[in-house]
């Protein structure tokens, strides 16, 4: 077992340490999720101030390219300055004037400007300069102002003979200064797009623009760059120039992106001029950012290591404390159990398995108890049913250790004889044992609940069979407590058969006033059983039915004989008809006790014998038969089986019977009785006659007669000539006397004989009833 200090790796302390471990865990998630939250709220609000300052910067300026062009196009209309612009060549007095006056309002436009340095104007027919405050000759205003750009004198000229229009240039060295500025040129006039006359250069005030720059750069350390529409620099902040696709991939109006600059991460605001093209920048470091939330981070780590200290001290300390009655439990427990504390995951895990394996035992013998507690119940509800108590047994208190206490000295005995429970388990299922256990359990459990809604009840299994001692009200009449258990046996019956499958019979003894009588009751439940053979499978026999039953059967001697005949002639519907009329006039009719209906039953079964012997029938299947048919009624089985039974053997003896019809000797059978039919009038027709007549021995034609037609020649004759007669004497006209000698009598007193002897009756009676009726 894997151990961590001496403890099992999934001890109970160690899991609650890694628990207190895991909910430590929670504020120091929401202390780091805190501190990013914060971090990306001071980036905001960087972003935001210097949105802000880029705002303010981008006003400025405008303001400044306001101004330029404002004062491009005060200067444009002057009229002074018109006027000078049409001379040509030499500067005239008049122009000298002009100059004067033109110099006056220059003086005017610049004394309420802050925005421009200086501004001057060069006439480029007249070849002169014009500023707010002088007029000068090309060379002597370069050498005065301009000379200090770095440009010579020819570049300059060359700049100034350039085509503007209201376009703005850095002032750098490449366009004529050294010091930081904006110049805004502009070719004039304004109106004469072909050439121009004059070129107005005006210097933005270079301190406006630092000031605008350091305002910006108060906030935070950056540089910032004011960029035309072609992102080309106009002016800067910084002291090196940036590189060529620094400022690429803004596009918009505004936005922040992210750059590398020496090596090194900048955030780039820019926001473009509301006048102009111009974009105005503001680039700063990317640490500078998290300059402001260092002091956050700081203490953020430091609480955490803080926390993280605390909390495992804290944890642990818990955790042995809360562990000491758990532990001193798990030692209690493992000194009085058999279980080995060594071989379980955890502390939890023994304590579940120590009262598991205790509950186990408990309901082990508590299945015990209630067994034994069963089978001695089963086994006192036996003996009281069987009688085997002494007399100075303690019946009642006996009853009442077991939980039975009965109500009343009024007893009641149903017995349940199982017919069929094959329905309610598989095929394959083949332990019989098992199989009735569970059946015997089903019926008990229910039986009982049902007759515990009325009274009380308690089930035992007896021979075989269930009886149910019912311990009945004492004010219950036995008529009512019959409709009672009637309604009751029957309901079990359907429930039962349609829940389960399991069909059965129940008998009901009469009712019994004391406990010693029940052996009585249980014998009358046992003689009412036997009785379903006569009532059927599935059906709830009440002793007091049978106390009225007979004690003989009807089964003459005649009947038997007509059975025989009708089986040796293979009629197998007049022999079913004289079955089915003993049985019915014996059954039904007369009521027969059980004892005279197995009488009645070997009767019968004797007739099947004689008659399959009359035909010859196979002797070892007529045995077999035979047997099966005398275990079956041993066994208890309905009247209604046995018919079926017998109507089956009658089928097969019957249709051997036929079957021998059949045969080549049938043929002479036919010849025979057709020359009956021919010469039953012949007073001399005799069988010694008929063996004349088919050349054969009088005695074997005899015995054939009798074998294939069930009597003897005589008595076939005799009659065959009486139903004759009876065909003749439906016909009133025809006298008695020639009706004998038509039918074949050779004499009126044999003929008178022979009719009284087959009908009962003389003819000439037979024909006054025939007319009465």
């Amino acid at each position: 077992m894997i151990t961590v200090f001496g403890l099992k790796k999934n001890s109970v302390i160690l899991r609650w340490i890694r628990s207190y471990a895991i909910v430590l865990f929670i504020p120091i998630a929401i202390m780091l999720v805190t501190y990013f939250q914060t971090r990306h709220v001071i980036e905001e609000e960087i972003n935001r101030a210097n949105k802000s300052l880029l705002s303010q910067f981008q006003q400025d300026i405008d303001n400044q390219i306001e101004y330029a062009y404002r004062l491009s196009e005060v200067i444009s209309i002057n009229s002074k300055v018109r006027q000078l612009m049409r001379t040509q060549g030499a500067i005239s007095p008049e122009d000298r004037i002009e100059i004067v006056n033109a110099l006056a309002d220059f003086k005017v436009y610049n004394s309420s400007n802050r925005y421009s340095n200086r501004f001057y104007l060069y006439f480029h027919n007249s070849n002169f300069v014009l500023t707010e405050s002088a007029y000068y000759e090309p060379e002597i205003f370069y050498k005065t102002v301009q000379a200090s750009s770095g440009l010579s004198y020819e570049e300059w000229r060359r700049f100034l003979d350039q085509t503007y229009r209201g376009q703005f240039f850095s002032m750098q060295t490449d366009h004529g200064q050294k010091t930081e500025g904006i110049l805004f040129v502009q070719t004039l006039p304004f109106e004469d797009r072909s050439g121009h006359l004059a070129t107005l250069v005006i210097e933005l005030n270079d301190q406006s623009l630092i000031a605008a720059m350091q305002n910006v750069q108060s906030y935070n350390q950056g540089n910032v760059y004011i960029l035309n529409g072609a992102n080309q620099l106009l002016a800067t902040s910084a002291q090196t120039k940036p590189m060529s696709n620094m400022f690429d991939g803004m596009i918009g109006e505004r936005g922040t992106i992210q750059r590398q600059w020496d090596g090194e991460d900048v955030i780039i605001s820019y926001i473009q001029s509301k006048s102009t093209t111009w974009k105005y920048v503001y680039v700063l470091p990317s640490k500078l950012y998290s300059q402001k939330a260092e002091y956050v981070r700081n203490l953020t780590v430091i609480t955490l290591f803080i926390a993280i200290a605390v909390g495992a001290i804290l944890a642990i300390l818990v955790a042995r404390h809360n562990y000491y009655p758990l532990q001193q439990l798990v030692r209690s427990v493992a000194a009085h159990s058999r279980l080995n504390h060594g071989v379980t995951v955890n502390e939890y895990d023994f304590l579940e398995e120590a009262i598991e394996n205790t509950m186990d035992i408990n309901n082990q013998m508590n299945r015990m108890i209630e067994k034994q507690k069963t089978v001695l119940r089963s086994n006192l509800l036996v003996r009281i049913l069987k009688g085997r108590m002494g007399q100075d047994f303690p019946v009642l208190e006996a009853m009442a250790d077991y939980g039975m206490k009965p109500r009343s000295d009024h007893f009641v005995v149903l017995l349940f004889y199982l017919e069929d429970f094959s329905g309610i388990f598989r095929k394959d299922d083949t332990d019989a044992e098992k199989k009735r256990e569970l059946v015997h359990l089903i019926l008990s459990n229910i039986v009982e609940e049902m007759v515990g809604q009325k009274y009380q009840g308690w089930m035992t299994e007896i021979d075989e069979m269930l009886a149910c001692l019912i311990n009945l009200d004492v004010d219950v009449s036995p008529e009512e407590a019959k409709i009672e258990l009637t309604r009751i046996t029957e309901e079990a019956q359907r429930f039962i058969g349609g829940r389960f499958h399991i069909f059965f019979t129940v008998s009901v003894s009469t009712v019994r006033r004391t406990l010693s009588e029940l052996p009585t009751a249980y014998q009358e439940a046992l003689e009412a059983m036997e009785y379903k053979m006569v009532y059927g499978t599935q059906t709830v026999i009440f002793h007091d039915q049978i106390q009225s039953f007979n004690r003989s059967y009807v089964y003459s001697l005649e009947n038997e004989q007509q059975l025989i005949n009708y089986v040796k002639a293979g009629d197998f519907e007049h022999a079913k008809s004289i079955l089915d009329e003993v049985i019915t006039h014996n059954l039904t009719d007369k009521g027969l006790s059980i004892d005279m209906v197995r009488c009645l039953m070997f009767d019968l079964i004797s007739t099947m014998m004689k008659s399959a012997i009359e035909v010859n029938l196979d002797q070892t299947e007529l045995y077999m038969d035979n047997m099966k048919a005398i275990e079956e009624l041993m066994n208890g089985v309905t009247v209604t089986a046995m018919m079926d039974r017998m109507i089956v053997f009658l089928g097969k003896v019957c249709d051997h019977v036929h079957a021998k019809k059949r045969s080549r000797n049938f043929l002479l059978k036919e010849n025979v009785l057709e020359f009956i039919n021919r010469e039953f009038r012949d007073h001399n027709l005799s069988i010694t006659t008929i063996s004349d007549e088919f050349d054969m021995h009088p005695s074997y034609l005899s015995r054939y007669f009798k074998e294939q037609v069930g009597e003897t020649f005589t008595d076939y004759i005799n009659k065959f000539r009486v139903n004759k007669a009876i065909e003749l004497l439906q016909n009133d006209e025809i006298l008695i006397k020639d009706i004998c000698d038509l039918a074949g009598f050779y004499s009126i007193s044999t003929f008178i004989r022979l009719f009284k002897k087959y009908e009962g009756v003389t003819p000439s009676v037979y024909r006054e009833s025939r007319k009465n009726s």
